[in-house]
């Protein structure tokens, strides 16, 4: 009856704001945690530093300012995690030139593959497709995937960026042969926060929002991404 649908809805409310309330707890701490790793590390230097026990050399003040850096793009990488789950992220699409817009991403990288002794290849079938899209944005996505590929792909492999066209929508492929992602992670690595190898700290292993950032701005202009990988062998984000 009515009593019962107003009941019903109302320990669903219930459970969905328990819920968040959990969601929000979790992601304090975790956020304590990532900020105070790099800021223990700063103060521990500069104590150091005023007690004459570390000395005041350029390698010293040179990792004091890595560790500031390491903070600061935490801050701007959650500032941009908030932006984006509360639609406050603007997104400004425009017709678009796949082949273009796909180099115009992967040129700043072009070098850093090259000093990892690594291939980064382009698949696009010709005529390639035009698609409607935020250039910045895209370029944010296919950047942040490739970030990934080259951190987690061993010296001498591929990686590749293919393009094709499928009925009405333009399917993005970013493949490597890298180390690949565990089974049991694969569902909950566009989890904000979520890494992948738990010992792996925030410096050599990113925030772990990337990922996260991706699958949102993939989302807001109207995509939708998966993974698909096996350990030792490779990792395939379309």
């Amino acid at each position: 009856d009515e009593i019962g649908r107003v009941a019903t809805a109302f320990n669903d409310m219930a459970g969905q704001l328990e819920q968040t309330e959990t969601l929000r707890r979790e992601l304090l701490g975790t956020i304590s945690h990532e900020i105070r790793t790099p800021l223990a590390t700063i103060e521990g230097y500069m104590q150091g530093l005023v007690d004459g026990v570390v000395p005041g050399e350029p390698e010293t003040y040179e990792l004091v300012r890595r560790e500031a850096a390491r903070l600061s793009r935490l801050v701007t990488d959650i500032e941009r995690m908030s932006r984006l789950e509360v639609g406050a992220e603007p997104i400004n699409p425009r017709q678009m030139e796949v082949a273009e817009a796909v180099e115009t991403a992967i040129a700043p990288l072009r070098p850093h593959f090259a000093n990892a002794g690594l291939s980064l290849d382009v698949d696009c079938l010709s005529p390639c497709p035009s698609i409607w899209a935020d250039p910045d944005k895209f370029a944010q996505i296919l950047g942040n995937l490739l970030s990934n590929s080259l951190r987690y792909t061993r010296r001498g492999g591929v990686v590749t960026v293919a393009v094709r066209s499928e009925e009405s929508m333009v399917v993005f492929t970013v493949e490597d042969n890298g180390i690949g992602i565990p089974e049991a992670d694969l569902p909950h690595i566009f989890e904000r926060f979520y890494r992948v190898d738990k010992s792996r700290s925030s410096a050599g292993g990113g925030s772990g929002i990337g990922l996260a950032v991706v699958k949102a701005l993939v989302e807001q202009m109207g995509g939708f991404i998966s993974a698909d990988s096996a350990p030792g062998a490779y990792t395939r984000i379309k």
